[in-house]
């Protein structure tokens, strides 16, 4: 079985307002449930489209990633985008994203 640590960087925040094209038109969105195809489109445009950040809040908000090993994954975004299993983060990787330590999610 191939290990999948429970927090991923995906994008740094040096890409700035590209993080939401850069996402749609560089990894495998049918890894993905929950992304309405609208909001895909529209990022894809880019920075300048009417929409592009409520279709990428849409992103943010909706998109859910199973891995083979059942664990959910979501996406969040705090200047860089990762890709974090909520459920099984340490206490001190919940602490450093600013979420309750001890908390079942």
């Amino acid at each position: 079985m191939k290990f999948t640590p429970n927090v991923q960087l995906l994008l740094s925040n040096a890409r700035g307002v590209y993080i939401p094209k850069n996402f749609v038109e560089g990894f495998d969105l049918s890894k993905f449930k929950g992304i309405p195809a609208w909001a895909i489109d529209c990022c894809r445009k880019g920075p300048e489209t009417e929409g592009y950040w409520d279709a990428w809040t849409e992103i943010l908000d909706a998109a859910v990633h199973t891995a083979p090993d059942g664990r959910v994954f979501t996406l969040f975004q705090d200047g860089d985008l990762w890709l974090i299993c909520l459920e099984q983060m340490s206490d001190e990787a919940r602490e450093a994203f600013g979420f309750d330590v001890g908390f079942s999610y």
